[in-house]
């Protein structure tokens, strides 16, 4: 491979091998010390937010404003506590929309959020039916960005041996903003992008103009040179990062963000496992859609390894036997994925690729409006520790009314509870209704902050009659089925009314073919939603539910989604996430012609 032009990167090293066995309850100390490392962060967050346009125009904060007279008091966590309610993006929308006005000035939006003007615009994946939110995203201090920088350095690490690093991440962007000066000149290039995509741009000082640039470089840790991250046809962006990390018999790490992509990263390894290797024996590319502009640059990098491709082709691609991609990947030890909550039904069929010996790690719970936490034991992908020197996070139970007087602070929930995520943000979001659903599982017994399994989304549930029946509900009632059907890859959930009854309509791809006797399926799930869901038994009971029905969809349908979505939405590759539940029409249609059969049980026809 080619050495010139590469980039001297290198960021620090996260190790969190040895995280202690989470504590069920706070020490009177640990508990005084969350107390003041929250002061200090809401200090700091309303000394520096409270100059700000948003904070200044928003009548719900009135009474914030009038209490604090322009100044932070020692009574501050007070004032706040009793005078800010919730939040949820409409509230802010108005603002935020400022930024896409045609030819927005530098005065209509600076020191909008926060001071300055953002580093970037966040925008959410946009799979749940509803419009794409944006997010603007400021530079902080140092001392403001700790979760940032720990989640940087764990997704791209330095290895001890050597290893190279396969990291599946996308620079492209959806837009870029250009405010105008007084002069009429663009004050600055603000690119509308992911929040992987931005955070990896501001963490490297990445400047949109410069992208010519950066496409002809390569980082010496990385398996991909830096032009593949700017390729946005989402099935050429998978092929070329997987195609470079094949090449490189030393890929140590594999990290694609979630687990559902790292599905569609190997899917098309296997599946096009020929071109793949012939490609790796000639030194050649081939002429895919959307990789024209970087073609060149990537060829920099880019040379013919007969030995690997022999070697390769004598592994071959039969993946009947558990343990492929270790094979394929000889040196291959550490998948960073996030697998918990809705992309937990991947584990099984990822976990028969990756073998025993491969670790899989996830780098934290980051979401486009803050990070909300980090990994907490490598030994256990579904702990995380929450972050608590960037943001301040509270927490809703969710048993109490949906207002600012059932919140409380790290030091005040308990173990084994339910709660909602409420965030106050550096980028200046006050008391804001993240709608993730966490469990608290423990303390961290070094500072006290909350570990946490992650459940669900909020907002995330299904209603046909008058029961609510959640996405952990949903997920856990398929999961009991899921090598009944030959094993769930991953599913999602619509309503179904073709008949007298409304029902749950179960859309699942499989890793396996669907054994030749299914049909007692829907009703084992019917089953485990009835034992979870005391509405759902009774609505079924009262003849307003019936039997649920699952349609088994053609392999790689999911993937096409996520490549039909990423083009229809012209977002840039490599965070899309399919809806648990369905209620968008194209989406409904999009999976109905991809369905190979309905699984038929004897009570799945209404009478």
């Amino acid at each position: 491979m080619a050495s010139s032009g590469e980039l001297d990167y290198v960021p620090p090293v996260l190790n969190y091998e040895d995280s202690p066995t989470p504590i069920t309850e706070l020490t009177p100390e640990l508990a005084e010390s969350l107390r003041k490392r929250s002061h200090t962060v809401l200090s700091y967050l309303v000394a520096t937010n409270s100059k700000s346009i948003f904070f200044n125009e928003y009548e719900p904060l009135a009474a914030f404003r009038d209490a604090l007279d322009g100044q932070v008091p020692d009574d501050v966590d007070d004032l706040f506590s009793k005078t800010v309610e919730l939040s949820e993006y409409n509230d802010y929308l108005p603002f935020v929309d400022r930024f896409f006005q045609k030819d927005v000035k530098v005065a209509d939006v600076e020191n909008l959020m926060a001071p300055g003007l953002p580093y970037f615009i966040a925008h959410s994946s946009g799979t749940s039916g509803g419009k794409t939110k944006h997010f603007p995203k400021y530079q902080h201090p140092k001392h403001m960005s700790t979760s940032t920088a720990q989640t940087m350095a764990a997704s791209n690490p330095t290895s001890k041996t050597g290893g190279k690093n396969c990291v599946v991440y996308s620079l492209g962007y959806m837009d870029v903003v250009k405010p105008l000066d007084e002069n009429g000149e663009v004050a600055k290039h603000i690119t509308v992008c992911l929040m992987s995509s931005g955070t990896i741009r501001m963490h490297t000082g990445m400047d949109q103009p410069r992208d010519a640039f950066y496409q002809k470089m390569k980082v010496p840790v990385n398996t991909a040179p830096l032009g593949a991250s700017f390729i946005p046809n989402y099935k050429s962006f998978m092929f070329i990062h997987g195609l470079f990390a094949l090449a490189e018999r030393n890929t140590e790490l594999i990290n694609t963000m979630f687990s559902t992509l790292f599905r569609d990263f190997y899917t098309a390894l296997i599946e096009r496992f020929d071109e793949v290797v012939d490609c790796i024996e000639k030194g050649t590319l081939p002429d895919m859609d959307g990789i024209a502009h970087v073609k060149d640059n990537l060829m920099q990098y880019w040379s013919a390894n007969p030995e690997r491709a022999q070697e390769l082709r004598t592994i071959g691609n039969d993946t009947t036997q558990p343990g492929w991609l270790k094979r394929v990947f000889p040196k291959l030890a550490i998948v960073v994925a996030i697998s918990s909550g809705p992309f937990s039904s991947v584990l099984p069929e990822m976990k028969h690729h990756m073998g025993p010996d491969v670790q899989l790690r996830t780098l934290g719970i980051n979401c486009s409006e803050a990070f909300l936490a980090l990994a907490y034991d490598s030994k256990d992908p579904s702990l995380y520790k929450v972050v608590g020197t960037d943001e301040i996070i509270e927490y809703l139970d969710i048993d109490l009314p949906e207002n600012a007087k059932g919140l409380l602070s790290a030091w005040e929930v308990q173990v084994g509870k339910k709660y909602e995520v409420i965030l106050t943000t550096r980028d200046g979001f006050w008391r804001y209704r993240l709608g993730d659903v966490v469990e608290v599982v423990g303390f961290d017994p070094r500072d006290g902050q909350p570990i946490i399994h992650y459940l669900e989304r909020r907002s995330s549930c299904i209603r046909l009659a008058s029961e609510i029946t959640t996405e952990s509900e949903l997920t856990g009632a398929i999961m009991t089925v899921s090598k009944d059907l030959g094993t769930v890859a991953e599913f999602c959930v619509m309503g179904d009314y073709r008949a007298t009854r409304a029902r749950y309509g179960y859309w699942v791809e499989t890793q396996n073919n669907l054994p030749d006797d299914a049909s007692h399926v829907p009703e084992r799930v019917h089953a485990a939603l009835k034992a979870a869901n005391s509405n759902y038994d009774y609505e079924n009971r009262t003849g307003k539910l019936g039997v649920p029905t699952v349609h088994i969809l053609k392999k790689g349908t999911f993937a096409e989604f996520r490549d039909w979505k990423i083009r229809s939405l012209g977002i840039s590759s490599g965070q899309v996430k399919v809806p648990l539940v369905v209620w968008e029409e194209a989406t409904r249609k999009f999976l109905e012609e991809r369905e190979l059969r309905e699984v038929v049980g004897p009570a799945s026809v209404d009478s």
